[in-house]
């Protein structure tokens, strides 16, 4: 199944992102305002890079199987980025993809990072500097986080099959080399 593939292939560039994010400093409460808010910024940067792409890439009976959609998340990264006064400020070059495998790689970062930002918003939130904060983009799936990765997961072994395996990796791997060259 390529979402084991994809875990498997791509966990040193996962693990090596999140130490170029800090995330250990999430759970040993050293994570600061700063912090979020550069994260905020870095995820920002990297769904307008990618979001539109990725959806249009994405065939319609897929998209309708995702619910896709439903699973846009600038406008919730938006919210976060006005209650914390980050500007909405960057040109990027867009990035081509180059197939449907590749763009399902991408969101396979994406839907993985929504699933990891509902553990990080219940962090956070511990914490007294972050109680007022909304955490819309980390929270943007409410309850169905679970039931949306499960979807994915599910509609991304079914499509991508052993000849597009190499695609889809390509793409997780661009996703996360994008993160990577941002500067923290």
């Amino acid at each position: 199944m390529i979402s084991e593939t994809l875990k498997a292939n791509t966990k040193i560039l996962h693990d090596r992102v999140e130490a170029h994010f800090n995330s250990q400093r999430i759970f040993d409460g050293r994570f600061s305002v700063v912090d979020y808010r550069n994260l905020i910024h870095y995820n920002y940067l990297f769904l307008l890079q990618f979001e539109d792409a990725v959806f249009s890439a994405i065939t319609p009976k897929n998209a309708q199987q995702l619910n896709l959609e439903k699973r846009r998340k600038l406008a919730s990264i938006k919210k976060d980025m006005e209650v914390l006064n980050i500007e909405e400020s960057a040109t990027l070059t867009p990035m081509e993809i180059n197939n449907e495998a590749e763009a399902f790689g991408i969101l396979y970062v994406m839907e993985g990072s929504t699933l990891g930002g509902n553990v990080i918003a219940k962090q956070l939130s511990k914490h007294p500097d972050f109680q007022d904060l909304s955490f819309s983009y980390f929270r943007c799936y409410g309850e169905n986080t679970g039931s949306y990765w499960k979807n994915f997961k599910q509609v991304l072994d079914q499509e991508i099959t052993v000849e597009r395996h190499q695609d889809c990796i390509s793409g997780a791997e661009k996703a996360y080399q994008f993160l990577l060259s941002l500067s923290v």
